[in-house]
């Protein structure tokens, strides 16, 4: 299903990007590091606050929210780019010529030599329930009955379970989503 969204500047989305073709090429380090690396940098320039991630073998799942300068449409934009250049230039460096070959083959706009992506879906979270049942959704994904990654959600890797599950540190930093809503809430109510 396709998900149009609405820029709304307060709200959070659940996006989902999913390499062209399922190609289970997020599983090897090079390539994960490749998205979880774009993802940290556009939280420390602040173009986004990252609340929760799951990158899983052929996608990714993930909360996210603009900073007040820019759209979801923007950033997604960003990400998307960066990160198909950078696995294009790795997968050409490692002579995957199969895999650089099947990438410009589903590449169907005229000025765009590869596609990586399929087009990145973003969903506006508009209200709390919501978000709780995103966050256990991404969070469970590698433990569903199709994935089985790990044996507990908290333990696989490339993910922010840890963090909410235990408190423990992911891969990369992430701004915890409960405390950005109590920040807002003290900053509405010192408003009032």
């Amino acid at each position: 299903m396709t998900f149009k969204p609405v820029h709304v500047p307060c709200h959070l989305y659940f996006i989902t990007a999913t390499l062209v073709g399922w190609k289970p090429l997020l599983r090897e380090d090079a390539y994960a590091k490749i998205v979880l690396n774009s993802m940290d940098w556009l939280r420390r320039e602040k173009r986004w606050f990252l609340f929760a991630f799951c990158l899983m073998p052929t996608h990714l799942h993930a909360i996210v929210k603009p900073m007040v300068e820019r759209t979801i449409s923007q950033v997604i934009q960003n990400f998307g780019s960066f990160t198909a250049h950078e696995i294009l230039k790795h997968l050409e460096s490692e002579r995957r010529n199969e895999l650089v070959e099947f990438f410009h083959q589903a590449q169907t706009h005229p000025q765009k030599e590869h596609r990586i992506w399929q087009k990145i879906q973003a969903q506006n979270i508009y209200s709390e329930n919501f978000l709780k049942q995103k966050l256990e959704y991404i969070h469970n994904n590698p433990v569903s009955k199709k994935w089985m990654l790990a044996d507990e959600r908290a333990n696989y890797r490339y993910s922010s379970a840890g963090y909410y599950d235990r408190g423990e540190k992911p891969m990369i930093e992430i701004d915890d989503v409960w405390e950005y809503f109590e920040k807002s809430e003290e900053t509405t109510r010192g408003r009032v």
